[in-house]
Order: C-alpha cells, then sequence, then structure tokens
C-alpha cells in the first residue's frame, strides 16, 4: 500500500513539475518601450528600452543572451544610453566595454555594396537565474536618410511583455497617418513645446508561438499579423501611400543602358545555343540570381534605396527588390511585359501604409519557362492577405497562389539512398517532395493557441518507379490514406516488372489555421513525415 501512494505521489510530483515548467515563460519583459520620432529638420530618432528577467538556461544562453542592433554609421549614430544586468540578489552589473561588439550584419555578407552597414552585439554579462536585462539605446537618423518616417512594428516578443510603450512623436501639423492592425487598444495624445506626440500602452501582451519563422523575416512578419493573432503598429507622415510609392518609384532605374543590352546579347546567344527563346533565358538568368545571389538586406536597412540593375549586372548580386528592379529591365529592353509589384501589409485605410508596411516587392511578368507569372519572393503567395499594387498604387492580381503538380522518377537502389542491414537485407529511402518541407515547422506543436498562415497550400503527387537490384525483392506494404478538414494525404505501393511503383499524394488546401482545424493539419503532417512511409524494405536474393 505504501509503494502505491508512493507511485502516486511521484506521479502527482511530476504532474506538478509539468504544469509548472509549462505554465512558466523563458523570460518576461517587465518593460518594453519604443519611442520614434521625427524633428522639425528631418532627423529622425528610434529610442528603444527594455527591462527583461530571465528564467531559464535556454533564456540566458541562448534567447537573450546578446542583443543585436542593426544600423548605418554612415547616415546614423548609435547611442548606449544605458545597459546594465541587475542580478536576483540587487547587485549591478554594468556591461563593460568589451562586450559591445561590432560585426557586419550576416545578411550583408558577400555583398561589397552593404559592407558599411553595421551590427552592434551587445553581450549581456552577469547573467544568472532571476537576473534582470536593462537595456537603453538610440538609432539618430541624419536629415535626408529616410525621406519620411515609415514605422511597422510587431508587438508580440517570444517572451510575455507586462507594459509595452509605442510612442511617436511628430512636429505639430505634421501628417501623420497611424493604425494598430489586429488589436483594439486606442492611444492618448498630447502636443507639447510643437510636437504631437501619440502612445499606446499595452498591458500583459502574450507571447507569439515559436510555429512561425521568425519576425527578423518579412514572411513571419506578414504570416502572423495576416492571421490576425500580431498586433502591428504600422505610421508614417507620407501626404499618402501613392506619394510613398512615388519616393519608391524613383530607385528603380536602368542605369548604365549599355551594360543591360550586353546581357541581352549575351542572354540571345545562350537562348540560341539551347534551342530556347529569350524569354526563357532570362528567366533562367534571374532564377539562378534569386536562388544563389540574393543579399538579405532589407528594403528598410537599405534605407529604401536601391541600386541601378546595370550596378547588379555587373556585381552578380542584389537585394530582393534590386533583383526584381533588374527582371523588369531586362524584360522590358527585350519588349517583353513586365512590371513591379508591391506587396503591403493591408490596413482598414489605404493611406495608412508607408514604404515601412512593404512586405516585399515583385515582378510580374509572364516571362517564366513554367508558367508563373511571378519572381520575386515567397511573401506573394499570401497576396490575399495583403495589399498588393503595381508603383502607381493601382490593385494588381497575382496569379500565383499554390503549388500544384505532379512529377514522376525512376529510383536504382545505390549507397547513397539505401542503408545496409544484416544479413543482405537493405532499406531504401524515397527523395522527399520539396515543396513539402516548407510546411514542416508549422507542425511543431500538437496545439495551438492562436491562429496560423501557412506559407502556401500545396497540391503535389509523386510517382516513383523505384528499380530492384538483380533477385532482390521487397516487402509488401499496406496502402495508407488520411482525409480530414484540411486536406489529404496517402500513400500506394505496387508491384511492377521492374520493382515496385509508389505513389506519394498530399494536399493541403486551408491556408489560415485556427485552434479549431490545427489538429487536423498536425495528423495530416504527422502522417506525411512518418518516414516508414518513405521507405521500402528489401530482401536480398536467395
Amino acid at each position: 500500500m505504501k509503494t502505491i501512494h508512493l507511485y502516486i505521489g511521484v506521479l502527482a510530483l511530476l504532474l506538478s513539475m509539468a504544469l509548472t515548467a509549462q505554465a512558466t515563460p523563458e523570460a518576461r519583459f517587465g518593460k518594453l518601450s519604443k519611442t520614434y520620432t521625427l524633428h522639425a529638420d528631418g532627423s529622425q530618432e528610434l529610442r528603444v528600452q527594455k527591462e527583461l528577467t530571465l528564467y531559464t538556461h535556454a533564456a540566458m544562453n541562448s534567447l537573450y543572451g546578446e542583443t543585436f542592433i542593426v544600423y548605418n554609421p554612415q547616415y546614423q549614430q548609435l547611442e548606449i544610453h544605458d545597459s546594465y544586468t541587475q542580478q536576483k540578489d540587487g547587485t549591478i552589473i554594468r556591461t563593460p566595454a568589451n562586450a559591445f561588439v561590432e560585426v557586419l550584419p550576416s545578411a550583408a555578407a558577400n555583398a561589397p555594396a552593404y559592407n558599411g552597414l553595421k551590427e552592434m552585439v551587445v553581450v549581456h554579462t552577469g547573467l544568472e537565474l532571476g537576473a534582470t536585462i536593462c537595456l537603453d539605446y538610440s538609432i539618430k537618423s541624419r536629415a535626408g536618410y529616410l525621406p519620411e518616417l515609415d514605422i511597422c512594428c510587431p508587438i508580440k516578443e517570444l517572451s510575455p511583455i507586462d507594459e509595452f510603450t509605442f510612442r511617436i512623436e511628430v512636429p505639430e501639423g505634421k501628417t501623420l497617418h497611424y493604425e494598430l492592425l489586429n488589436a483594439s487598444a486606442r492611444p492618448a495624445e498630447a502636443n507639447k513645446d510643437g510636437m504631437k506626440s501619440i502612445t499606446w500602452k499595452l498591458k500583459n501582451v502574450e507571447p507569439r508561438p515559436y510555429s512561425y519563422p521568425s519576425l527578423r523575416s518579412s514572411l513571419g512578419l506578414v504570416q502572423q499579423a495576416a492571421s490576425g493573432m500580431m498586433p502591428v503598429l504600422v505610421a508614417s507622415t507620407w501626404t499618402n501611400y501613392a506619394d510613398a510609392l512615388k519616393s519608391l518609384t524613383r530607385q528603380f532605374v536602368p542605369g548604365d543602358r549599355t551594360v543591360i543590352e550586353a546581357k541581352l546579347t549575351e542572354l540571345k546567344q545562350a537562348a540560341q545555343k539551347d534551342s530556347t527563346d529569350l524569354r526563357t533565358a532570362i528567366a533562367a538568368y534571374m532564377d539562378g540570381l534569386y536562388r544563389s545571389n540574393q543579399c538579405k538586406v532589407s528594403l528598410q536597412d537599405a534605407g529604401y534605396r536601391l541600386r541601378p540593375a546595370s550596378d547588379v549586372i555587373l556585381s552578380a548580386y542584389g537585394t530582393q527588390a534590386e533583383l526584381v528592379n533588374l527582371d523588369v529591365m531586362l524584360q522590358k529592353t527585350a519588349g517583353l511585359k513586365a512590371e513591379v509589384a508591391v506587396c503591403a501589409l493591408r490596413p482598414s485605410v489605404a493611406d495608412n501604409c508607408g514604404l515601412g508596411s512593404i512586405v516585399s516587392v515583385v515582378a510580374k511578368s509572364d516571362a517564366t519557362p513554367k508558367g508563373v507569372a511571378l519572381q520575386g519572393t515567397e511573401e506573394a503567395r499570401l497576396q490575399s492577405y495583403m495589399t498588393v499594387t503595381d508603383l502607381q498604387v493601382q490593385p494588381l492580381e497575382l496569379p500565383f497562389r499554390s503549388i500544384q503538380g505532379t512529377q514522376q522518377d525512376v529510383l536504382e537502389v545505390k549507397a547513397d539512398n539505401s542503408q545496409s542491414l544484416p544479413n543482405g537485407w537493405q532499406i531504401v529511402s524515397l527523395k522527399p517532395i520539396s515543396v513539402a518541407l516548407p510546411l514542416y515547422a508549422y507542425a511543431a506543436n500538437t496545439t495551438i493557441r492562436e491562429n496560423i498562415l501557412l506559407p502556401q497550400t500545396v497540391t503535389m503527387t509523386s510517382k516513383t518507379q523505384v528499380k530492384l537490384p538483380a533477385g532482390a525483392s521487397w516487402i509488401p506494404k499496406a496502402d495508407k490514406e488520411l482525409t480530414n478538414k484540411c486536406g489529404k494525404v496517402s500513400f500506394t505501393y505496387r508491384s511492377d516488372a521492374d520493382g515496385v511503383t509508389v505513389t506519394r499524394s498530399i494536399s493541403i488546401t486551408q491556408q489560415l489555421l485556427t485552434p479549431q482545424t490545427y489538429r487536423d493539419f498536425y495528423a495530416l503532417m504527422a502522417e506525411w513525415r512518418d518516414t516508414n512511409n518513405h521507405t521500402l524494405l528489401l530482401k536480398p536474393a536467395k
């Protein structure tokens, strides 16, 4: 009887520990404050102040051990007002000078045109469980560097926030458009010393889920904002969205046209050699740049500036916007129809958009070999949840919304796709279906509390003919099929003259997942990711 009571006591303790671990966050922001100021002379300042208490070793060693601040020292000044750690017993540990490490942002690697950007890495010292990181810094932009005040600020972090303060300060009489997306909090307005301030104070902000990609990517931001679960503050001092895009339009220029003509001549020769047309040659050239030579510096970090198309050709790399500019310029010079499309977050009032709310730019045309009318970004697959226009603010319809198709291949059993077992048995692994891989990260949890927006819907069937080694045979497998509200996955295995034909199908039809439908999506992805469904067991020849 004592043994039973001991077991029950241990189980209760484990359950209590599990529930406590689940309820306790990695860390918690006591305060987080962001203030954007536009001064009368056109200079700007962003001031960030945070107090972050650490509760786990993961928070200390990986999540929050460092703070990363990207800025352009040619036009901006970084000022650290205060930086220290308050330990659990109240001891103050000031951040030493050698803990401020300036490096090249990883996004600017292998991109000499953007090597002037800097990333200040603030290495927080004196960390322990229960310690609080305190950091207060400003990025001051010279007048003329940024044309207007442009803000797109997500509210949620990976850890909860007790008090979030967001403030905008502009000269009185200056146009200011603003909106808090996906939340209903109202700001307080005040006027003092010729400046107008708009302030939001949000209490007990819940953390964002880990299921999403990092917010340092624009894809992560638009997915969370468009799903309705991420509050985002957008604001600008442009008179209207059209004026904002006019400023950007001036950056989309050809540069040295002789360089563009020379590249077109080269592509024409390649097309003749490969017995294709110029349209296909341009698409193949740009596809290589988009895939391998795209610089990850964002439009915002580039100061909303682009290099001319000719410079991109000569350097053989470019930011997303620069590659889109080159893509469109090449097609137009070749007499093809092409234009730049701008994808931005969707506010309730169009003029609340500014350059800061732009998620990406894309090249809209028909110059791709597979009939895809879109190049430049994956975010455009979320067009139903965004504002999509040309550079004259005319609405555009982007036809590429989902991934659909079939594929066939032949697999010969070799050392790189099989695993040898004792007594001559083998396990053969089929090639993964690449279009399904981006969905894997979204099936990390068994349940979710808030909506999730997938980057795409997928309907793909792959038929693989596996040629078995001489004398070998395969162990038959039962077919599988799972269908629910989010789609369908199926696997069939059929003997044929040369071995076995495996047909794998995945169809994920719901792009917006709610807490009610997420279990169906998780079930489909769990079945799809089961390694047994993508392998064959081979019996050796007798």
